[in-house]
């Protein structure tokens, strides 16, 4: 079992959104390739942010083992934040592993990616196809260490498009109508020409060192069905109360045609692999295309993956794979376990995944080795007192910012850099509770609770995990002083955004500054507060404490949550009755 592998990610891709489409014969390349091997869901983990889920992708352990834990992370040579890099990762990723096999692995836009590792193939860091203007004839260089090696740094850096040259014809294979926008009211357009300019790149990247350079391992990561859909999946069929008919009718294509885009890519890709290389298509999570999506996204960091679904997609076909099947039970956490297996490699007893044995044509030989990262050998990852030049990230961060992935920062470095850290944190807490790790968990949502004693998020999280562990006391203690801080903090929130709002009646929209707007928007969302949301942690407390009609009522006051939030408050409800005996209201 030792050919090929080929992994092609796409972010966020989901197939609620692929079946119609193969089925009217819109995605053929990807129909075919599923009619000869193998498919199914791809659980993902939480938190659901995709640096943290490609890195577990990548080694197959959760992000509380391999480091890697947000959008951002303190640049401790400027003082500043910068766009999270490779650096944080502190565990052996699958080409580091093939590395020291003597595998020759290339590695495409995977996310995090920078600086690159000097591995034995080639690597294209996820900062490559990053334009930082407008104008596409202004010179437009590479960050240093953004391409590995050295000798592919001007070709490559020749083969990327900027958003500048997309045409209007390719415009309008996505927004038929596009001539009739007006583009300086609507900036839409613009930013659908980014993601374009953006994909071209890393598939110009893909597609020539899969012809030029040898390979064993090719891992290219394509973020953008995730862009597409952030940006335009609110106007997708069937249309929402919410979304007016005239940016319905403008724009309701866009996300289907970003499919069809990435399939002819696919048909591409596959020509070029041949038919003895076993190829692995994956997304880390899905995303929302029908009832489930959620009108208002939570005005906090990282708000927008509201949007996303828990179950990705896998799709896989080779000499090695069986034909036309569906498989059960995949997770992310399965991917770098499974290509090692094809490889003829043992997996890491230290690895959070399984082998993916039935999707094998022949049960495979399954080897195991304590930690891949104890086996010494040259696997070009970077020192441990590795660091980067300092960069101006300027435009990378920005991007975080516009897809709602960060917010806006604060003015002042010692804030953000807390404020960075604060994430960094929660985001690991996350990751142990994920695990069912809720005593690692704990100390952190208490302390960050303790500190930022106004996001409720943070009393939420510890809530959930004392509840898990069955300490209900705590939990109760939890939810009333989380009840009483959120009424706390309203009633200044509402004093306060009083005052700003009165400050800024004197202003013009153009003289209020981002630090302005960004503190109007965070009292805007805590001079608010969720009934549902309390209703449904009431109901959660109230069935912990067996006191169940009681608990039944509370739920039935969480009705009006958002949609995507229904099932598990269905779940709930149905937990009820079975632990009263209701076996029809039950079902």
């Amino acid at each position: 079992m030792s050919k090929k592998v080929l992994v092609i990610g796409w972010d966020a891709a989901d197939w609620k959104v692929i079946a119609p489409l193969a089925d009217a014969g819109k995605m053929p390349n990807l129909k075919k390739f599923v009619d000869e091997g193998v498919m199914g869901n791809l659980a993902t983990l939480t938190p659901i942010l995709s640096p943290m889920l490609w890195t577990s992708i990548a080694t197959g352990k959760r992000a509380y083992k391999h480091g890697v834990h947000g959008f951002i992370e303190p640049d401790f040579n400027t003082g500043n934040v910068r766009p999270i890099t490779n650096l944080a990762r502190q565990t052996k990723a699958i080409w580091n592993i093939l590395n020291q096999e003597g595998k020759k692995s290339n590695v495409i836009g995977w996310w995090p990616t920078y600086p690159v590792e000097p591995i034995n193939g080639v690597m294209v860091c996820d900062h490559y196809q990053d334009a930082h203007h407008n104008d596409p004839d202004k010179p437009w260089p590479l960050k240093p260490k953004s391409i590995h090696p050295d000798r592919l740094i001007k070709p490559l850096s020749e083969l990327r498009v900027h958003p500048g040259e997309i045409e209007g014809e390719q415009i309008e294979m996505f927004v038929p109508k596009a001539r009739e926008i007006d583009q300086e009211k609507d900036k839409r357009l613009w930013s659908l020409a980014k993601i374009i300019a953006e994909t071209a790149s890393i598939h110009a990247a893909a597609t020539a060192t899969m012809q030029l350079e040898a390979w064993d391992f090719m891992g290219i990561y394509y973020d953008a069905i995730d862009h597409f859909c952030h940006g335009f999946m609110k106007y997708h069929p069937p249309r929402s109360p919410w979304i007016s008919e005239d940016d319905f009718n403008l724009y309701s294509e866009v996300v289907n045609s970003a499919y069809q885009y990435h399939d002819a890519m696919l048909g591409v890709l596959l020509k070029l692999a041949g038919e003895d290389t076993n190829v692995i298509i994956i997304s880390d999570h899905g995303f929302h295309p029908d009832r489930l999506r959620p009108q208002h996204i939570p005005t906090e960091p990282a708000g927008p993956a509201e949007e996303h679904r828990p179950y990705g997609m896998i799709a896989m076909k080779g000499p090695d794979i069986k034909q036309d099947e569906v498989i059960h039970g995949a997770t992310l956490l399965d991917v770098t376990p499974t290509i090692l297996t094809l490889f003829g490699l043992p997996v890491g007893k230290d690895m959070d995944g399984k082998v993916l044995a039935n999707a094998f044509r022949e049960p495979p030989k399954i080897s195991y080795i304590d930690s891949w990262d104890e086996v010494e050998g040259a696997d070009a990852m970077h020192p441990e007192d590795a660091r980067v030049d300092s960069m101006d990230s300027a435009e990378a961060m920005q991007q975080l910012v516009d897809l709602g992935y960060v917010q806006e920062m604060s003015e002042d470095k010692d804030q953000r850099i807390k404020e960075t850290l604060r994430e960094l944190q929660y985001n690991l807490a996350r990751s142990y509770t994920g695990a069912g790790r809720y005593r690692d968990a704990i100390p952190i949502l208490e302390e960050l609770w303790e500190t930022w004693s106004d996001e409720s998020r943070f009393g939420v999280q510890l809530f959930n995990a004392h509840l898990a562990l069955d300490r209900v006391p705590e939990a109760r203690e939890t939810f009333e002083k989380l009840r009483d801080r959120k009424q706390a903090y309203r009633k200044q929130a509402q004093e306060d955004l009083k005052q700003l709002q009165d400050t800024l009646q004197e202003k013009k929209p153009e003289e209020i500054t981002k630090q302005e707007q960004r503190e109007l928007r965070n009292l805007r969302a805590k001079a608010g507060v969720n009934p549902t949301a309390l209703a449904f942690l009431q109901g959660s407390l109230l069935f912990a404490e067996k006191r169940y009609q009681e608990a039944l009522e509370s739920l039935e006051k969480a009705k009006s949550a958002q949609t995507h939030n229904l099932p598990s408050l269905y779940q709930k409800m149905g937990e009820v009755h079975l632990a009263m005996g209701n076996w029809l209201e039950a079902e």
